[in-house]
């Protein structure tokens, strides 16, 4: 598996359907990056939000929800920033499309 850096530095991993980030905690959070067509319907007309990303990240993850809670707010928004980043650029479209 490829290991790639944010722009602040954080590594994560890509293995081609999950994309892994290791928090500061040392757990590790893994995001599938093929999402079934149920979690986007869900979301349809709304804006992706600080309450929207939890919302999502509780239906792809839901085992992982305490590791995400408690991360540094800072360490989330480059976590999802990552992982949509990955996201779009294995399916071409961007979340919400």
């Amino acid at each position: 598996m490829p290991t790639k850096t944010t722009k602040s530095a954080q590594k994560y991993q890509v293995d081609g359907k999950a994309f892994i980030w290791t928090t500061e905690d040392g757990d590790t959070i893994t995001i599938p990056l093929r999402i079934k067509l149920k979690v986007i319907r869900g979301m349809a007309g709304r804006e992706l939000d600080a309450d929207a990303m939890f919302d999502m990240l509780d239906k792809l993850v839901p085992d992982q929800s305490d590791a995400i809670d408690e991360m540094d707010l800072n360490d989330f928004q480059a976590m999802f920033s990552a992982w949509q980043s990955e996201y779009e650029s294995l399916s071409g479209a961007t979340l919400g499309e």
